[in-house]
C-alpha cells in the first residue's frame, strides 16, 4: 500500500492497559488486520513536467523543479551518487537509476492521452524485486508528458492487504501489508532505522487508541505521517497516511480484524 516511496512499522503498548493487569496476549491492537479495498481514498497535489531538447523537470506541489533529468540514453551522477539514464520514446520515457554500477530502478513512464501511468521497479540490494505502479491524469499542458497531472490511484506488487501486529513488553513485531517479513521495533519513540528502505521511523501514543508514526529521511527530514486509530470495540483500524509539502499527498485505508 505505500511505497516510494512508502511502508510503515509502528505501534505502541498501551500503558495503560499494561498497568491494569492485562496479558499481552489480549493487547487490542495484536493480530491480523484485512484492508478493505472499498474504503481506500488517495488525493495528492498536481506535479508539472516541463521540457526540452536536453529532457525534463519535475515540480511537486508549487515547490522548487527537480534537476533535470538528461535524456541522451548516458548514465549521468546525480547529487546522491547515484547514475542516472534516461531514454526517450515515442510516449514517453524509461529511467534507470543504478549505484556503484549495480541497478536500483527503472521508472517506465508512458502517456496515452490525457493519462499518465507510471510503474517503478525497484532492485534492493538485500531484498526481493518489487513494483510500484501510478497512474495520474492531465489538468492541463501537452502534448506528450509535458503539462500539469493530478495523482489518482497507486498500487504496489508486494501488497496483500493484510498487516500483522503483535505487541511483546516494550517493543513489536509488526509485519505491514507490502512486507515479505515482519519488523521488530522499539516503542519509545527512538528513531529506529528501517531495513531496505533506508531512512528512519519513529512513533508517539496519542491516547490508549491513538498512534502516530513518524518516517524521516537519513538526513532526519520527515517525509510521511501515519495515523493509526483503532476503534473503541477494538474491530477495525483506520489509517491515515500523510505526505507534506511540497508532494502533499493523503491516504486512508479501514482495516478490519480477523
Amino acid at each position: 500500500m505505500k511505497h516510494l516511496v512508502m511502508r510503515c512499522c509502528a505501534f505502541v503498548l498501551l500503558a495503560g492497559t499494561a498497568a491494569a493487569g492485562v496479558a499481552q496476549d489480549v493487547n487490542p491492537w495484536n493480530g491480523s488486520w484485512k484492508a478493505e479495498p472499498s474504503s481506500f481514498h488517495y488525493e495528492a497535489a498536481t506535479f508539472s513536467i516541463a521540457t526540452d531538447a536536453k529532457g525534463y523537470t519535475v515540480t511537486s506541489g508549487g515547490g522548487t523543479a527537480s534537476p533535470e533529468v538528461v535524456c541522451d540514453g548516458k548514465p549521468h551522477t546525480n547529487a546522491a551518487g547515484n547514475d542516472i539514464t534516461c531514454v526517450k520514446s515515442a510516449t514517453g520515457y524509461t529511467v534507470s537509476t543504478s549505484k556503484d554500477g549495480k541497478p536500483v530502478s527503472t521508472n517506465h513512464v508512458t502517456v496515452t492521452g490525457s493519462t499518465m501511468s507510471r510503474k517503478m521497479d525497484f532492485t534492493p540490494a538485500d531484498g526481493s524485486p518489487y513494483s510500484m505502479s501510478f497512474v495520474s491524469k492531465r489538468v492541463s499542458g501537452g502534448p506528450g508528458v509535458a503539462g500539469v497531472w493530478k495523482p489518482v490511484s497507486f498500487s504496489e506488487s508486494q501488497d496483500t492487504g493484510v498487516l500483522g501486529i503483535e505487541v511483546t513488553g516494550d517493543s513489536v513485531a509488526f509485519k505491514e501489508t507490502d512486507s515479505p517479513t515482519p519488523i521488530s521495533c522499539n516503542l519509545d519513540g527512538t528513531p529506529t532505522k528501517v531495513p531496505v528502505l533506508g531512512g528512519t521511523m519513529a512513533v508517539k501514543a496519542i491516547d490508549p487508541h491513538t498512534l502516530k508514526v513518524f518516517y524521516a529521511g537519513d538526513d532526519g527530514k520527515v517525509r510521511r505521517e501515519n495515523t493509526f486509530a483503532l476503534s473503541l470495540d477494538g474491530k477495525t483500524i483506520s489509517e491515515t497516511d500523510f505526505t507534506p509539502a511540497p508532494g502533499s499527498a493523503a491516504m486512508t485505508l479501514l482495516f478490519h480484524k480477523q
